[in-house]
């Protein structure tokens, strides 16, 4: 019988921030140097210590530009967030934090750093300095009528709920919010429309919807096959299936899956292996062999404890789980007390006021009559610029020939001045 809730899957938004590139604006530097800082923040997910090498490389170059250099500290600090270095991940952060506030830097350009850095401060348990960049993002976005600015503000809303309120219910609403809206946008597929169906599928997965869990799954993988950088993510989904398949009595194909899975993830992802450990543990303890699934268990806290990663109530309670099939009522105990000292402190009433303003905020800038007006205005502005572009163009087409046939006229009289000369000679 299942006392405690499934583990969580890959910790929702780790790919919010995540598989989106900081903006490419920097004008100085050759174009190999551009390339190289754009693809490390697309590699943290698929390869992080490749990622951490070549943002330190980067870094090495004397003289590097500041955008590229604001690009190439994000990138390393999700790589060292990745590999569970948070030491050196909060020190990253500062200093990015620091290249932020450097005067006369255009903060509009540099919204997706921005959203990395707050996503990174959530994890630390900074909530409200997290949730401080968050509302100022969200309030950019309406006003500037950036609908997928306020998206993005949506998928960080249901983080709140789902990673510091423990509410997957109210993390599930706003992220069927951002889903719709998402649905409606007329443009081709982003990593962030990954995120937020990945994102839903886990929700799901934790409230045990597992059908619509896996249309979700559906419909991330069927993106994320169109897109670049996403193999982590694909592996990811691979298990989370997996885990399906496990809840409805397939496990011996769960197995095989995750073991799969797992060879991958041993060599990329230490953090995803956490979970697809936790569930072959789950398998271990659905078939009656509960020292396997402690083995797993304990395996997966190791790597997590030595990464420092989020998730360490949900590994306590597994633990705990295992210890009542052994029998073992005290073990049990000390895990459940340890799991209860570990959970996250509540909010503070700055941060839950500051929650409820951007909620607020959402509902009111995100009414439908309203999302259908800024669209209609965008697609005027749209048609309006490609007609004047059109326009443009035909001046210029008309200019050129008006010009050139100037041009042939004058070479026209000139032959016919010089000529004259030569008929008047050959007349006499």
């Amino acid at each position: 019988m299942r006392l405690f809730p499934i583990p969580r899957c890959l910790p929702p938004c780790l790919l919010l921030v995540l598989g989106l590139a900081g903006p490419a604006q920097a004008a100085e530097g050759d174009v190999r140097l551009k390339e190289e800082v754009a693809r490390c923040v697309p590699l943290v997910y698929d390869a992080p210590r490749d990622a951490l090498a070549l943002a330190d490389r980067l870094l090495a170059l004397p003289a590097l530009p500041l955008a590229m250099k604001i690009d190439a500290v994000s990138c390393r600090t999700s790589a060292l967030h990745q590999l569970g270095r948070n030491d050196e991940s909060r020190q990253a952060i500062s200093q990015l934090q620091a290249l932020l506030r450097t005067p006369g830097l255009a903060l509009g350009e540099y919204d997706q750093v921005q959203r990395r850095v707050a996503f990174l401060l959530l994890r630390d348990g900074r909530i409200d300095e997290g949730l401080r960049i968050l509302e100022a993002l969200q309030e950019r976005s309406i006003a500037t009528g950036n609908i997928g600015g306020q998206i993005l503000a949506l998928g960080h809303i249901a983080l709140v709920h789902a990673e510091q309120l423990d509410d997957p219910e109210g993390a599930l609403h706003y992220q069927q919010q951002a889903l719709t809206l998402s649905g409606h946008l007329p443009r081709p597929p982003r990593p962030q429309d990954v995120t937020l169906n990945y994102n839903h599928g886990c929700t799901l997965l934790q409230l045990k919807h597992y059908e619509e869990a896996g249309r979700a799954f559906d419909r991330a993988e069927h993106i994320a096959r169109r897109l670049s950088m996403q193999e982590a993510l694909l592996h990811s989904i691979r298990s989370d299936r997996a885990e399906i398949l496990r809840a409805r009595g397939h496990r011996r194909i769960a197995r095989s899956e995750l073991l799969a899975v797992l060879h991958w993830q041993e060599r990329n992802n230490p953090l995803s292996r956490v979970t697809t450990l936790q569930y072959l543990a789950r398998i271990a303890l659905d078939e009656g062999v509960p020292e396997q699934a402690r083995e797993l268990a304990e395996q997966a806290a190791m790597v997590a404890e030595a990464g420092r990663f989020p998730g360490h109530r949900e590994r306590l309670e597994l633990l705990a789980e295992i210890s009542i099939a052994q029998g073992d009522a005290a073990k049990a105990h000390g895990y459940l007390r340890r799991a209860r000292q570990s959970d996250r402190p509540g909010m503070s009433e700055e941060s839950l006021a500051r929650l409820a303003r951007m909620q607020a905020r959402a509902a009111q800038a995100l009414e439908p009559a309203r999302v259908n007006a800024l669209q209609e205005a965008n697609r005027d502005r749209l048609l309006r610029d490609i007609a004047l572009a059109i326009a443009a163009l035909l001046l210029v087409g008309v200019a050129s020939l008006y010009l050139r046939t100037r041009r042939q006229q004058r070479s026209l009289r000139r032959l016919l001045a010089s000529a004259r000369p030569l008929l008047r000679h050959r007349d006499g």
